[in-house]
């Protein structure tokens, strides 16, 4: 019997089943793709093939730009379609962002659209991590209240770490990788408040934690490619790299978390050996504790807690490189004359030596400069197009008391990051970087006396500050769903400017290497290089 069915096994009987397959897929993806109101305006055009779908790829920024100019300047919203594996959705005006981002999760959903987008039945392990990201409760929980308790360890990690990726050779001029080098730098900060300071060193840790990111990224991509139908086999399979990356951390992780709850367990027992210890302030202590409080049992397991640093250090080291990735690539090839790094060299000496030496909360706070060009580099070499996804998961659907359309369950509904931001009645020359955009009337304000400052001037500019979102600045997203972790972003790269600065010397770039953009989101320049030489004058107060 096997015999024969191998004998009926030929190329053609394959490339037939292959074939009905695809179109299988094709009306499967038609039926199950929410249905739009016609009475919402279209751009573009859906794929009828792999060949259009491939052709929409490259085009749909185009596709999205024009609505944006067409429909959401004019505060109406629009259906952008969907392109290869990618689902269309529905594009509102900034105009209606607050609408958006104040429904209820029950009717649109951060966590839902997420789980979409990441690929959560495949790339996170477990279903369970995006269905329920209670990592993100524990962070909001959390890290804001520990966060100026954390900045010393974050100060020693970024000197030892930039000191080993840049080099300390104050004669010749050394050639870096910024992609290469900031994948060597971000994953230790982050990490350090993690997983503290023993953990957040170890190359087989780190190394397979970039590779879990990797992994997640590559299967946005391939994903696409994918028939939905066919997704439950072919899933596992690109899967498997991103076990096999947890596992290689795990084999660090959960010996460390088993034995941290065996120590904060015998410390709140009273253990007099316990009487001089303290529990490291990172992430593993916060989630025991607020699991703990929260009376999840699940969430105390071992093996669970090491799977929530899966999605932590996926969010931080991916949008953290690319954001300052792209700052650095912006300032140095900015025109020296405009003098963005000695502005910022100037600002985080004249800082320091106003706070001892030391970064605190304080110091941070008043990096005007250093806060306003990574701003201005999101905005300006922001990585998506769109962003602040929510999806419809209310059965009946979500209308929208602005225009009277309805989208149905399922639908997805967005903002336009990129049209936004670049927008001539937002922002003064859009397409040109000037770092200093949002700093000068924060500077300007904090010269004037005390008497002569409106406190609602004051209130006005602090809003344009990198961790303050609002209708011009959405890179963190807005609204309760705002990126819990902009915070710690905002010091760990101020802090890494800082050091930059004041103990190198960097060669500018004669133009910034082109980003290139597939589908809605870019990839960076990751072959871009510059020269850095250690400066003979580097600041040391803070040693």
């Amino acid at each position: 019997m096997s015999q024969m069915l191998l004998e009926n096994v030929t190329a053609g009987n394959v490339l037939v089943a292959v074939g009905v397959c695809l179109a299988g897929s094709s009306i499967l993806n038609a039926w199950r793709k929410p249905r739009y109101p016609s009475s919402l305006p279209r751009v573009g055009r859906d794929d009828k093939s792999i060949l259009s779908g491939l052709k929409g790829f490259m085009h749909v920024g185009g596709w999205l730009q024009d609505g944006y100019e067409k429909y959401n300047k004019a505060d109406k919203a629009f259906v952008l379609p969907g392109v290869l594996g990618t689902q269309a959705e529905v594009i509102v005006p900034m105009s209606q962002m607050q609408w958006l981002v104040e429904q209820p999760d029950n009717v649109l959903s951060t966590s839902a659209a997420h789980y979409d987008a990441l690929n959560g039945d495949y790339s996170f392990l477990t279903p369970r991590l995006l269905e329920h990201p209670y990592h993100e409760h524990v962070v909001h929980r959390n890290l804001a209240r520990n966060l100026n308790a954390l900045i010393p360890a974050l100060d020693d990690e970024v000197r030892r770490c930039m000191d080993d990726a840049f080099g300390t050779d104050t004669e010749n001029w050394t050639s870096v990788n910024v992609w290469d080098t900031l994948l060597a730098i971000v994953p230790r900060i982050t990490n350090r408040m993690m997983v503290g300071e023993l953990l957040c060193r170890n190359n087989e840790y780190l190394d397979n934690m970039v590779g879990f990111t990797n992994d997640v990224v590559r299967n946005m991509i391939l994903f696409n490619f994918i028939p939905r139908p066919l997704r439950p086999v072919f899933g596992p399979v690109l899967a498997l790299a991103n076990y096999y990356h947890y596992s290689k951390t795990a084999k660090h992780t959960l010996p460390l978390v088993k034995q941290r709850m065996v120590d904060l367990e015998r410390k709140d027992a009273g253990d007099p050996a316990y009487d001089d210890w303290e529990a490291p302030n990172d992430y593993i202590t916060w989630h025991i504790r607020q699991a703990t409080a929260d009376g999840l049992a699940e969430e105390l397991d071992p093996v669970r807690v090491t799977m929530r640093l899966v999605p932590l250090n996926f969010a931080a080291i991916h949008t953290t490189v690319m954001t300052a990735h792209g700052t650095l690539l912006d300032l140095i090839s900015a025109d020296p004359a405009r003098g963005y790094l000695d502005g910022i060299r100037e600002e985080a000496a004249r800082v320091l030596a106003d706070e001892g030496g030391v970064w605190n909360k304080n110091a941070l706070a008043k990096m005007y400069r250093a806060d306003s060009a990574v701003r201005e580099s999101m905005r300006v070499s922001n990585f998506a197009k769109i962003l602040v996804q929510r999806k419809v998961v209310a059965r009946e659907g979500v209308a929208n008391p602005s225009e009277g359309w309805h989208v149905p369950y399922g639908g997805t509904i967005s903002l336009p990051l990129h049209g936004n931001g670049h927008d001539g009645e937002n922002f003064e020359h859009p397409e040109e970087y000037d770092a200093f955009r949002n700093s000068r009337g924060r500077e300007e304000f904090e010269a004037r006396g005390v008497a002569e400052r409106d406190p609602d001037e004051g209130l006005k500019l602090k809003r344009q500050s990198l961790v303050t979102t609002g209708n011009t600045h959405i890179s963190f997203g807005h609204g309760r769903h705002a990126c819990p972790g902009r915070f710690f972003v905002a010091h760990e790269l101020k802090m890494i400017l800082a050091y930059l600065v004041l103990n190198y010397d960097v060669k500018p770039l004669p133009e910034r290497p082109a980003t290139k953009w597939i589908g809605l989101n870019t990839i960076p320049a990751t072959d871009a290089r510059i020269e850095v030489k250690r400066r003979t004058n580097a600041f040391t107060a803070s040693s």
